[in-house]
């Protein structure tokens, strides 16, 4: 049986060439990846599964599994809850593919590169983010560099997090035209507890991404 690590359908943690604004000559090449080393924190396998809710369908069986193994009295109970777990999933990704048919297009960027998970399972790819991890703040060449190819790809929103300094997003986008309103969080950490939780936090997501869309 695999473990829930082993259920992932992982991806491995990278730079994208449009996630990242990769220069393409080699003096900015070198410069970026100075920045890459100093504030990436995501090695090999990006840690942040959970925001593809395929994983979580993964993960809800290979828990009843472990759970029936030590406790085979009530195997059948810990699995039917799985497959109603699976269920709910598989009509909230089909919600989410609904309210994000017309936000294809939405052109966005995203504080950290967090959420390839959900980008790649509703397609809807970010064209950036502005800190390539979790550890540190962006340069202030990582900002300039973020500032120019936001201009160059016609960039409408960034989207803020709870847990990064907002003061930031909207002094480094100022005068620019670009929606710094919106926050995303691939945490939830605003959510209430309870059995809503997950699926609230994918709808925030997706509502995130709608509302940029709204701007074409």
């Amino acid at each position: 049986m695999p473990t829930a690590e082993e259920a992932c359908l992982c991806l491995e943690a990278k730079e994208r060439q449009g996630a990242t604004f990769e220069a393409h000559d080699h003096a900015h090449d070198e410069h970026a990846h100075e920045d890459h080393d100093h504030g990436h924190s995501h090695e090999g396998v990006d840690p942040h599964g959970w925001l593809d809710p395929v994983n979580a369908q993964a993960w809800l069986e290979a828990i009843a599994e472990s759970l029936a193994e030590l406790d085979p009295a009530n195997a059948g109970v810990y699995r039917r809850n799985a497959a109603e777990g699976q269920a709910e999933l598989d009509a909230l990704v089909n919600d989410l593919n609904d309210s994000l048919a017309d936000a294809r297009d939405a052109r966005f960027i995203v504080f950290h590169d967090a959420y390839q998970y959900f980008e790649s399972r509703f397609d809807v790819p970010a064209a950036g983010a502005i800190a390539l991890g979790d550890a540190s703040d962006p340069s202030p060449a990582r900002i300039r560099e973020v500032q120019e190819r936001v201009a160059e790809l016609n960039i409408q929103c960034v989207f803020r997090e709870p847990q990064f300094n907002p003061a930031l997003v909207e002094s480094v986008f100022e005068g620019t035209g670009v929606d710094t309103s919106i926050v995303i969080d691939p945490l939830g950490v605003d959510l209430p507890l309870g059995a809503n939780l997950y699926p609230q936090l994918l709808r925030q997501l997706a509502d995130g991404v709608a509302r940029c869309a709204s701007h074409t």
